[in-house]
C-alpha cells in the first residue's frame, strides 16, 4: 500500500515538474520572437531574428506531447487546432507546388501564420496552476512594461542625441520599443499594439490594485501611441471595437450603448478635423483633406493595387482557388523579406527561395505614389490581400477556419474577441497582422484568459 502511494506521488511530481519544465519553455519562446529585433538593432546577426521558428514549435511539439491532457475540453481543443494547422500546411505545399514556389516559401509563409496558434495549443495544453500563471504573468508583463518603458525612454533620449537613432525614418518612426528596426520599418506600430494590449490586460485582469496603478500603464501606451504618430494603431483599435460591437446585435441596449459613444466620438473628432488647427490632429487631417477619394481616385487606386496587379498575373483558374504561390506576392515573407531585405535575401535564397514579379511590381506603386510615403494606411502591401495572393481563396479559408476555431472555443469574454477583431483590423493596413511579437502577444492573452475562466468563474484556475 505505501510502495503504491509512492508511486502515485512520484508520477505526480514528474508531471507537475514536467509541467513546470513546459511552462518556462513556452516564456523563454515567447522571448525568443520579442526581444530579436531588439538585440539585431545593436549588432547581433540578422539570423537571430528567426530563432523563434525554431523555439516555437518546438515548445509546442513539448507541451503536447509531454502534457497529459484528461480534461476532454482541452483534448478537444488541441486536437482540432492541429487539424486546422494539417489543413493550413496542406493548402500551402499545395499552392507551392502548382506555382513551382521554393519549399522554403511555404514553410516559412506557413510558420508565418501558424506561429500564433501553436502557441495557444501549447498553453490550452497545460494544466496550469494558479502559481504557474502568476509566473507567466510576472514574465509577460515584465516583456511588456519593459517595451513600454524603452519606448518612453526613446521619445525623450532620442531626440537629444543620447539613445541612438537607427539609420532610416523618422524620430517618431523609431520609437519603436524592443521592435526596433530601423529604415522607418512598422516597429513602432507593433510596440504601440502590445503596449496597448497588455496594458488593456493588465486593466481588466488585475483589479486587486487600485485604480490609479491599473491606469498608469494605460495612459502611457496612449502616449506612446501618439508621441511615435502611430495614428494607425488608433485607426485599427476603433475598428475593432466597433466590430466588437455588432457582434452584440442579440442585445440591442448594449449595441445601442457602444453605437452612442462611438458616434458621439466620432462627431466631436470630425468637427476638430474641420475646424481646428492643431499639432495633434495634423496627421490625421492628411488623410481626410485630399482630393484623392473616390472609387478611381489616387488613394483607392493605390491601397488595392495588389488586388489589380496579382490577378493580371494568373494563367490558370486554379490559381484563383490557390493563389501565386507561398511568398510570391504582398505577405511579409514576398513583399518584404524576399524583395526588400537584402540580409535575409542572401539567407534564404541559397535555401531555394523563390519570388516571382508581382511583388516587384505593387512595390512600383509604392514608389511612383507620394500617399504611401506619407502615411502606410495607403501600402498596397497588406496581410489580406497577401494572403489571398499566396494562396487564393483555398488559403484565405483554412486560415480563417484556425481563427474561427479560437473565436469559437477559446474566446471567452469581450477582451479576447477584441484581440482578434482589432488584430484582424491590422491586416488591411499592413503585413503587422504576420508580426510574432503581435500575433503571439495576442495568442498568449487569450490563452490566458481561457485558462482564467475554463472553471466558468473569472479566477484564475488551481490544478492541484
Amino acid at each position: 500500500m505505501r510502495s503504491s502511494l509512492r508511486h502515485i506521488l512520484e508520477k505526480k511530481k514528474i508531471q507537475k515538474h514536467g509541467e513546470i519544465k513546459n511552462s518556462t519553455l513556452l516564456i523563454i519562446a515567447f522571448a525568443t520572437a520579442f526581444f530579436p529585433r531588439l538585440l539585431s538593432s545593436f549588432g547581433a546577426p540578422s539570423i537571430i531574428n528567426f530563432v523563434h521558428f525554431g523555439t516555437i514549435p518546438g515548445a509546442f511539439l513539448v507541451a503536447i506531447l509531454t502534457t497529459r491532457l484528461k480534461d476532454r475540453k482541452r483534448v478537444s481543443i488541441v486536437w482540432e487546432l492541429l487539424a486546422g494547422l494539417l489543413i493550413l500546411l496542406a493548402t500551402l505545399l499545395a499552392s507551392a507546388l502548382f506555382n513551382e514556389a521554393g519549399i522554403v516559401n511555404a514553410l516559412l509563409q506557413f510558420m508565418f501564420q501558424a506561429e500564433p496558434f501553436m502557441f495557444v495549443a501549447a498553453l490550452i495544453a497545460l494544466s496550469l496552476t494558479e502559481e504557474r500563471i502568476d509566473k507567466i504573468h510576472s514574465w509577460l508583463l515584465g516583456f511588456a512594461l519593459f517595451n513600454l518603458v524603452l519606448a518612453i525612454l526613446q521619445s525623450v533620449l532620442m531626440p537629444i542625441g543620447i539613445y541612438p537613432k537607427p539609420k532610416g525614418g523618422t524620430i517618431q518612426d523609431n520609437i519603436t520599443g524592443v521592435f526596433g528596426g530601423g529604415g522607418g520599418s512598422a516597429a513602432n506600430y507593433v510596440s504601440c499594439n502590445v503596449s496597448f494590449y497588455f496594458s488593456l490586460y493588465f486593466f481588466s485582469q488585475f483589479r486587486q490594485f487600485p485604480f490609479w496603478v491599473r491606469m498608469l500603464p494605460l495612459l502611457g501606451a496612449l502616449y506612446q501611441i501618439q508621441v511615435s504618430d502611430s495614428k494607425q494603431v488608433f485607426l485599427g483599435l476603433v475598428v475593432g471595437w466597433a466590430l466588437l460591437a455588432l457582434t452584440k446585435v442579440e442585445r440591442p441596449v448594449k449595441l445601442l450603448a457602444y453605437f452612442s459613444v462611438g458616434l458621439i466620438a466620432i462627431l466631436i473628432f470630425s468637427w476638430a478635423l474641420q475646424n481646428l488647427e492643431s499639432e495633434f490632429l495634423e496627421p490625421y487631417q492628411n488623410w481626410v483633406n485630399r482630393p484623392i477619394w473616390g472609387w478611381t481616385g489616387l488613394a483607392v487606386q493605390t491601397k488595392f493595387a495588389a488586388f489589380r496587379i496579382i490577378p493580371s498575373h494568373f494563367d490558370s483558374p486554379l490559381n484563383w482557388l490557390f493563389g501565386l504561390g507561398p511568398g510570391h506576392t504582398v505577405t511579409r515573407l514576398g513583399g518584404w523579406f524576399l524583395t526588400k531585405d537584402k540580409a535575409l535575401q542572401s539567407l534564404l535564397m541559397p535555401l531555394g527561395a523563390t519570388v516571382h514579379p508581382a511583388s516587384l511590381e505593387v512595390w512600383e506603386v509604392v514608389n511612383t505614389s507620394f500617399l504611401p510615403q506619407e502615411s502606410t494606411v495607403y501600402f498596397p502591401l497588406f496581410t489580406w490581400a497577401g494572403f489571398w495572393g499566396d494562396a487564393g481563396f483555398v488559403g484565405v479559408l483554412a486560415y480563417l477556419y484556425l481563427c474561427s476555431i479560437v473565436w469559437r472555443r477559446i474566446c471567452k469574454d469581450d477582451f479576447s474577441k477584441f484581440l482578434i477583431l482589432s488584430t484582424a483590423s491590422f491586416g488591411w493596413i499592413l503585413t503587422q497582422m504576420e508580426e510574432p511579437g503581435h500575433l503571439l502577444t495576442v495568442a498568449c492573452l487569450i490563452a490566458l484568459k481561457w485558462q482564467a475562466k475554463s472553471e466558468g468563474t473569472g479566477q484564475l484556475k488551481v490544478d492541484g
